[in-house]
């Protein structure tokens, strides 16, 4: 068998030392080791750590090619490891996500949870040497990782991660909202109106007599809509914008939907033609909005917008299922991340998000909230000058890339720009229709990789080194 499903305890409570924290919970694991390199003479291949993102572990494994495609030149075993509070990895079991359960949830606690998963390893394996990976919120686990836990992990590769967005320290040159927009315009230049028009017109008809029939069958709605419904469809609507763009990938994908090569062209389209046959930018936006919510097959009848999109303090959206409930926390604790919508350098409309409405917000629903000053001290300031063997990739089609690091900090933190790559495309396995700027960039990765490992390598005392050493 090349890979298996495994359970390891974890402490619930890490950094506190009363008996309740001591407790422990099944956390789990994938590995797979059909390329691992554990030969006769000694010879130990590294470790390759995926750190588990705001989801099921499933949905990381099943999308990151690049790792299991790289691990027979390195002889590595692959490991993908669940964070603390998503998928089946829950401290209290279904007491998890009540407000005195999610008191453990942090990035902080999860990393402290991947630094004894890898300690293990590294014991019972006799591993030597470790690579960190992860995208999005992965991805900034993976850098602290290496910043947090030198002595475990050798290198990171952290792809699509917002760090310098994270810590707030200084304010992007371009806006979240705004670069999906500039995603729409590159399809078609006509689309970003059509869009800005289509809100225009959904805000307008609410005023008028009879909008309900109306909006209900513009959008194809399950049940019908009433105006205490509002601000949710304009977020399922402006969601579905924001996750096309990110996941804006070359070829059909299912990472966030079942969806199209470049599903930000095919939206597009699908609006156009839609202007063509009705001429109204309302049904316009409901159409290109549908795509990421019905796929490219169509087989929903009507939506449900309520079971489609969530609203919560990351305004460009949560997921869906008791993941939103953590990820929701988080946002409301350690990360603010995106910026308001203006739609003025953008097509969505104006959406104030300030630190007093997330902190009402956050209070009412979990009686906590954020705190920026601590996020900006914990999370190094997105100053990385003092770091080592980390890798930053970003795509230019990403909106979150407005928040990563997309220049070199020092000739060991390098950051490596993917001119067509959406979110992490990098991580993703290579595909025949990828561009040639992320072929590029997975070679240079694996370059690096290979440079630093081998550094640690020749850096490491033989046997006859360390006999000529004064020993106290």
């Amino acid at each position: 068998k090349q890979w298996y499903q495994r359970r390891v305890a974890i402490t619930a409570g890490h950094y506190s030392y009363s008996p309740e924290a001591s407790q422990t919970f099944s956390q789990r694991l994938f590995e797979y080791n059909k390329h691992w390199d554990c030969g006769p003479n000694g010879t130990v291949g590294p470790l390759f750590v995926y750190t588990g993102n705001e989801g099921p572990l499933e949905s990381f494994y099943y999308n990151t090619g690049f790792m299991f495609e790289i691990a027979p030149a390195f002889g590595a075993l692959i490991l993908f490891v669940e964070h603390r509070y998503y998928g089946e990895s829950l401290p209290f079991g279904s007491e998890s996500f009540s407000n005195d359960g999610l008191r453990y949830l942090s990035s902080t606690q999860a990393t402290a949870d991947f630094a004894e998963v890898i300690n293990h390893y590294k014991k019972s394996k006799n591993i030597t040497q470790v690579v960190s990976f992860g995208g999005s919120y992965g991805g900034m686990l993976t850098a602290w990782m290496r910043l947090r836990y030198p002595q475990l992990v050798d290198v990171a590769l952290a792809a699509s991660a917002p760090l310098p967005m994270m810590a707030r320290t200084a304010k992007p040159k371009q806006a979240f909202f705004e670069i999906v927009t500039e995603d729409f315009k590159a399809a078609d230049e006509r689309c970003p109106d059509i869009v800005r028009k289509g809100f225009s017109q959904l805000y307008n008809i609410v005023k008028t007599p009879g909008y309900q029939a109306s909006v209900t069958d513009t959008f194809k709605l399950c049940k019908t809509f009433d105006v205490s419904q509002f601000n949710h469809l304009v977020g399922w609507a402006r969601n579905a914008m924001l996750m096309m763009a990110m996941v804006d990938y070359p070829y059909p994908a299912s990472f966030m939907g079942e969806l199209p090569a470049w599903p930000v062209k095919h939206s597009c389209k699908m609006m156009l033609e839609e202007m063509e046959t009705s001429g109204n930018e309302m049904r316009a936006l409901a159409v290109g909005a549908g795509l990421l919510y019905n796929g490219t097959d169509g087989t929903k009848s009507c939506f449900n917008i309520y079971e489609d999109f969530i609203e919560c303090a990351d305004i460009t959206g949560c997921g869906t299922g008791p993941e939103a409930k953590a990820w929701d926390f988080q946002c409301c604790t350690e990360f603010q991340l995106a910026t308001p919508s203006t739609n003025v350098t953008d097509m969505f409309p104006p959406l104030e998000w300030n630190l007093d409405i997330a902190s009402k917000y956050c209070e009412a629903n979990y009686k906590v909230s954020p705190d920026p000053v601590d996020a900006s001290l914990n999370y190094w300031s997105a100053d990385f000058s003092a770091a080592s063997n980390i890798i930053f990739s970003n795509g230019l089609l990403d909106p979150w890339h407005a928040g990563g690091v997309l220049e070199d900090v020092n000739p060991t933190v390098k950051a490596i720009i993917i001119a067509e790559g959406a979110h992490h495309l990098d991580l993703r396995g290579s595909n025949k229709d990828d561009p040639m700027s992320v072929i590029l960039a997975r070679n240079q990765e694996v370059a690096l990789i290979a440079e630093w490992l081998g550094q640690k390598a020749t850096d490491n005392f033989t046997e006859d080194d360390s006999a000529n050493l004064v020993h106290f």
